[in-house]
């Protein structure tokens, strides 16, 4: 019976554990979607997705209905946040609500940043009713293939032929 040998490197085993730790820590912490602001108000969480290029962050968030005047985003330290309202229609006695499921009040959402954005270069755009942030990297941050050189036969390491 053959057998293989094979080189075991412990540092693969703890990569699967991380991401099964990060998993569950993931699913844990998952924030709720009303919880209460430093006032004491009922304040929404402001679902987002973050997306990673090679050069920038990219933070996207649906807004509908909310003027972009009226979202505010900031960055203080490392933690970029997001707040807004959304605005409550006037409701007229005629008519009786059947269901409620439209997101009403103030929103917010804080995100910690990596220390490698440029919070100078960030930009916003509101485009129908999608509020989209790009938070670029530093550009010593951005991986960068470094290409190898052969040595021609018979140069030394300044050039120079033998």
């Amino acid at each position: 019976m053959a057998t293989t040998l094979t080189r075991w490197d412990p540092f693969a085993e703890l990569g699967t554990l991380r991401q099964m730790m990060d998993r569950m820590f993931e699913n844990f912490t998952r924030m709720p979607l009303w919880r209460p602001s430093e006032d004491g108000l009922e304040v929404a969480t402001l679902p987002v997705d973050v997306i990673e290029t090679k050069d920038a962050y990219l933070v996207k968030a649906a807004v509908p209905g909310v003027d972009p005047k009226d979202v505010h985003i900031e960055v203080d330290e490392d933690v970029l946040t997001i707040r807004g309202e959304f605005a409550k229609e006037a409701e007229h006695e005629e008519q009786n609500v059947i269901r409620r499921e439209l997101q009403y009040g103030a929103f917010q959402r804080s995100l910690r940043l990596p220390p490698t954005v440029d919070v100078e270069r960030a930009e916003a755009k509101f485009e129908h009713g999608m509020l989209h942030i790009r938070l670029p990297k530093k550009p010593e941050a951005r991986t960068r293939t470094i290409r190898i050189t052969p040595v021609v036969e018979g140069e030394h390491k300044n050039g120079a032929q033998s």
